[in-house]
């Protein structure tokens, strides 16, 4: 069975990273759990999904260099890295400087958001006209109808950058009332679009932040301990996605059409980015010979450099995913395809295996540098079967300006004054 093709090796490969690890945590295990929980959702929820075994070809084997890339820094190193990894401290100034920053880009980003927002609200006339608008905000806005001011859009861009930091403090220090700004930002801007995927990578990014605050904290038995959030965050996606389904289609009815289509809807969300890929590799893969070097993986910030326009979704193309259903996403494996072909996409696994246990083990001795680095890769991990994230300059920015404001907290700036 194909399914089963894929689930048990990513079983064996989870046990194997065990016995190199304390918790079953690690980022190779978090990627194949992943994987294993979409297609023995989709073997039992959605059977007439496309999967194919070149499908599991090509996932198994980017499984495997990342595997790979964990295996070769132990190797390089021959065990000095752990052996001499010393813990890292922070004291109360540290705390201190860190809250401030992250309070103000906060409060940067929930003003951009306000004003993201009101764009649109410009744009329909009024709140009641907006709350009508449905399907038609995210043709208008990719239309390039509306009107949205750069620095709003600007001010935007730190919306994750602020939430990885407030789940950096969250990690070390415990929850406090300022790491909830930068989630009112995200909520905004996703309400403004009609859209999902910003909300889903943020309950993705305080699952991330769990993990290494219950590492931080020396618990055992992490596993267990994320069942909980694990089965609080799941009905607060499945509300999230069918308030955003009404919304978009109007129909606030509960009824049975309106219950078919959302869960159709979520079909697709969940495993059209797996179905898409096997489509893709079936009916596309191999006319497309010409390598696109980062459009499709980077596609914003090609965008931005005016290097070539971002498609909505990153493809504009829908290809059959089911018999009767179509999607246009295509899990973080299509675009690694066509941008640098199957030695480009096992280097990239390989490098970031090889990142992947650099940042985790300086994470579990206490670098906040490495907990921000790993909270992002997590959710790139965790997103991998709808999308690559790095489509979004706000996650690019938040891997860059994260550990710069984290590293920038350890200092402390005197300013002197001269006397005339």
């Amino acid at each position: 069975m194909v399914y089963l093709a894929l689930v048990i090796p990513l079983c064996i490969i989870i046990i194997l990273r065990k016995t190199f690890c304390e918790t079953y945590v690690s980022p190779t295990s978090m990627f194949c759990f992943i994987w294993i929980v979409i297609v023995s959702l989709m073997a039992f929820v959605a059977p007439t999904f496309y999967f194919t075994y070149e499908a599991v070809f090509y996932i198994l084997n980017f499984s495997l260099f990342f595997l790979i890339g964990e295996f070769l820094f132990f190797g390089l190193n021959n065990g000095r890295f752990l052996k001499n990894n010393k813990k890292v401290f922070y004291d109360q100034n540290f705390r201190y400087r860190l809250k401030n920053y992250t309070l103000v880009i906060s409060v940067i980003s929930l003003i951009g958001s306000v004003f993201y927002f009101k764009s649109f609200l410009n744009y329909y006339g009024s709140f009641a006209e907006f709350l009508i608008a449905g399907s038609l905000i995210r043709g208008d806005l990719f239309g390039g109808n509306i009107e949205i001011s750069a620095l709003s859009i600007l001010a935007m861009l730190l919306s994750y950058s602020a939430i990885n930091l407030a789940l950096v403090y969250y990690s070390k220090f415990g929850f406090s009332w300022f790491q909830i700004i930068p989630f009112f930002s995200v909520f905004i801007s996703a309400f403004s679009q009609a859209a999902r995927a910003g909300l889903v990578i943020v309950i993705f990014q305080i699952f991330a932040g769990k993990i290494f605050r219950l590492i931080s904290q020396n618990k055992v038995n992490v596993e267990y301990r994320l069942l909980k959030p694990l089965l609080y965050a799941i009905p607060f996606l499945l509300f999230i996605f069918t308030i955003v389904e009404m919304f978009r289609h109007q129909n606030f009815e509960v009824n049975i059409d309106g219950l078919s289509n959302t869960d159709s809807a979520l079909s697709i969300y969940t495993f059209g980015g797996t179905a898409g890929f096997s489509s893709y590799l079936s009916d596309l893969h191999l006319f497309s010979n010409e390598l696109t070097y980062g459009r499709y993986t980077f596609s914003s910030l090609y965008n931005i450099l005016g290097i070539a326009k971002a498609e909505p979704g990153i493809y504009d193309q829908y290809l059959n995913v089911s018999p009767t259903q179509t999607a246009n996403v295509y899990s973080i494996f299509r675009p690694l395809l066509e941008d640098f072909g199957y030695f480009g996409m096992t280097t990239w696994a390989l490098i970031l295996g090889f990142i992947a246990n650099i940042v985790y083990y300086k994470s579990i001795n206490g670098s906040l540098v490495a907990v921000s680095l790993a909270i992002s890769l997590y959710i790139y991990l965790m997103f991998s079967f709808i999308a690559p994230l790095t489509q979004f300059n706000s996650f690019l920015l938040s891997c860059v300006l994260g550990p710069v404001i984290i590293q920038l907290s350890t200092v402390h700036f005197t300013f002197k004054h001269k006397t005339p």
